[in-house]
């Protein structure tokens, strides 16, 4: 293998990269993540031109501090970009922290650029540690493929393994350093760097796929006016429960804003749409975060309360109707008190349909609009208790004493 010619395939690779990074970021300048990693590819292709030219009569500062500097910046604004590509909040304390580990290691760097088998070292074992945390950022990043996730990290911790191993030979051959202070056995860790850092450069703008694809994904799940589930994955997120959960009890309900009609006539469809979002804002607001709802269509809602006994379901259904009718809403320039009416049935999966279960809740919505709306009527699964029938328990009134 021609060394030279890997060298100026890599680093081609790399500016080519690098400037369909920045192209990507001139396209879209909020997502930063694309500047930084363009940033990456151009530290890491000067810093070894530098490396390259070290034969030549350079002073020491450009050829060993500058170079091994700018390659040490390039996994550090790889490490950058992951954070601003995942949405990752660190706190000033933390931002601190890293930016004082940074210095230090360039310190140390500069206090050794005359000694080129100490600054080897340090710049390895800096280089390793950057693409640890590399690694295990990328485990909370928002990226939802697997097997891209697992071969990024594979990347990563094979990168750092490598650099790990390049200053272990750094000190195990201290006496046997060339002109780059790294010993002649480290050919291959050399190689191997420019290889993993190439295969990084090249799998990095799959990011950008990945997220347009969440991007779009979330949209074709999401309803536009509330950010809910829409109709069709609240469905395909109800039968997913009931082919993952069959034995863990389960809420069904259907909930409805009560005379929604008369607001749309009286404000205007656009005010209308400001009710919707009000009560959706208020019902995610008053279920748990790994409950499911959505808007089914018009002013129509349904929910999922998971892993939840029957009578704890009840009351959660009269603490929805009793925040939303004390919650005033802004509609324009009135205030309006909304109301809603729920009907609900308790289910476990293994013994009814999810869509028998969304049907009696449907009745029981229906008895609850029936019976003054401003209610909750709870459905059983007995062909002789339907909704609306007299061995059906009354709906339950809407309470000021509810907790």
């Amino acid at each position: 293998m021609h060394l030279p010619t890997v060298i100026t395939l890599a680093l081609t690779t790399n500016l080519t990269v690098g400037l369909y990074l920045y192209l990507l970021y001139r396209r879209k300048p909020k997502d930063r993540c694309f500047k930084l990693w363009a940033y990456s590819c151009g530290s890491f292709v000067l810093g070894s031109a530098l490396v390259v030219l070290r034969p030549y009569p350079l002073p020491p500062w450009l050829s060993f501090f500058i170079a091994d500097s700018l390659l040490l910046l390039a996994p550090v604004y790889v490490l950058a970009g992951l954070v601003q590509f995942s949405r990752f909040r660190y706190t000033r304390k933390r931002r601190q922290q890293a930016i004082w580990l940074l210095t230090l290691a360039l310190l140390l760097m500069l206090l050794s650029y005359q000694h080129p088998g100490l600054l080897s070292l340090v710049a390895a074992i800096s280089i390793g540690i950057t693409f640890c945390l590399c690694a295990g950022l990328l485990q909370k990043s928002v990226i939802t493929e697997p097997t891209f996730t697992r071969t990024l990290q594979g990347v990563f911790i094979s990168h750092a393994i490598v650099m790990f191993i390049q200053a272990t030979l750094v000190l195990m051959n201290w006496q046997q350093l060339n002109l780059h202070g790294l010993p002649e056995a480290s050919i291959y860790t050399l190689l191997s760097h420019i290889l993993l850092t190439t295969l990084t450069a090249l799998l990095l703008p799959w990011l950008s796929f990945l997220k347009l694809e969440r991007k779009l994904t979330l949209k074709s799940q999401r309803d536009g006016l509330t950010r809910l589930a829409n109709r069709e994955h609240f469905f395909y997120q109800l039968e997913r429960y009931w082919r993952q959960y069959p034995t863990t009890p389960a809420a069904v309900m259907m909930i409805d804003i009560d005379f929604f009609k008369r607001i749309n006539d009286t404000f205007g469809h656009a005010v209308g749409d400001k009710a919707i979002t009000a009560v959706a804002r208020l019902l995610s607001k008053q279920l748990r975060s790994n409950d499911i709802i959505g808007r089914i269509g018009g002013e129509e809602y349904a929910a999922l309360l998971i892993d939840i006994d029957q009578q704890t379901a009840l009351k959660v259904g009269q603490r929805l109707c009793q925040q939303v009718a004390q919650q005033l809403v802004w509609l324009d320039e009135d205030q309006v008190n909304l109301t809603i009416s729920i009907g609900m049935v308790h289910v476990i999966p293994t013994e009814h349909p999810a869509m028998e279960a969304v049907k009696r809740a449907d009745e029981a919505l229906y008895a609850s609009k029936q019976a003054g709306r401003n209610t909750v009527t709870q459905a059983s699964f007995s062909t002789d208790n339907r909704p609306g029938d007299q061995a059906i328990p009354e709906p339950l009134p809407y309470s000021n004493t509810m907790k």
